[in-house]
């Protein structure tokens, strides 16, 4: 863009500067001291007319820490962090907001009420008794068929 920019200024510069270097180059003897007139030292076309002149801008990088990984060291941190408090949220959901300090301990009886099937049919007021020991001991006390 820049080149552009400078064959732009080039061009128009040229364009209005011909006229007064044809006039110039015809009378010699009538040019006003705030024209620019050719050097010989330059023996190009364009040597009367000056460079211009840029400047580039200086570029400051950033300061970088200490530790190169500490920028990775501490987005860790966030996300073990974040996933502490995730499953300490997952944990009182699943528990209903009860603290860790007294973990309920509650066994299921299954001898405690018939379920709702028994309840509606009336199947639930009969006992089975287990027919044949339960436990080794018990089968080891059994008389023996012989």
């Amino acid at each position: 863009m820049n080149v552009a920019r400078l064959l732009l200024w080039i061009g128009i510069t040229a364009a209005i500067a011909a006229p007064r270097l044809a006039v110039a180059q015809e009378a010699p003897a009538q040019q006003q001291a705030d024209d620019i007139t050719p050097t010989e030292e330059s023996a190009s076309p364009w040597g009367w007319m000056k460079m211009p002149t840029m400047t580039m801008p200086k570029i400051s990088w950033p300061k970088m820490p200490a530790d190169p990984l500490a920028p990775i060291k501490s987005s860790a941190k966030k996300v073990s962090d974040g996933g502490k408090k995730a499953w300490e949220g997952t944990k009182e959901i699943f528990t209903g907001g009860k603290s860790d300090e007294q973990p309920a301990t509650r066994v299921a009886d299954a001898s405690a009420s018939p379920s709702w099937w028994e309840r509606m049919t009336g199947g639930g007021e009969k006992k089975q008794e287990p027919e044949g020991p339960a436990t080794i001991n018990e089968w080891m006390a059994q008389k023996r068929v012989e």
